[in-house]
């Protein structure tokens, strides 16, 4: 699987380094709301763009994960409860078995005094 990763890693931070090599000239970025502009390398201006996409992406995956976090949250605190009810129980058994009185001996139902 390490393999797996490198060999998609490593192709994209070549493909990155040699974008941001051959895009070092200056644009100019002016935001329409704001005044002024500022005049920054087209790398930077790109990656950033891709940043902002990749983190907002992974941000409304998260917010969307939710319900499942949620639901998973739910079963382990249900599993832990019947994990804690059983082991009262096996407790509880323990506790009957070891305080059981041994039944006593069969008595005959003849009397005693008969000849």
């Amino acid at each position: 699987m390490k393999y797996l990763y490198w060999f998609v890693v490593a192709p994209l931070m070549i493909l990155a380094v040699l974008f941001a090599i051959s895009n070092r000239g200056p644009v100019e970025l002016e935001l329409i709301p704001l005044p002024g502009s500022v005049t920054v390398p087209v790398f930077i201006l790109a990656l950033g763009v891709l940043a902002v996409g990749f983190f907002s992406g992974g941000f409304i995956s998260w917010i969307n994960a939710g319900k499942t976090r949620s639901r998973a949250r739910v079963a382990e605190r249900k599993a832990r409860d019947e994990e804690r009810e059983i082991a009262d129980l096996k407790h509880k058994l323990e506790q009957a078995e070891t305080t059981k009185t041994p039944s006593a001996k069969p008595r005959a139902m003849i009397a005693a005094d008969q000849k």
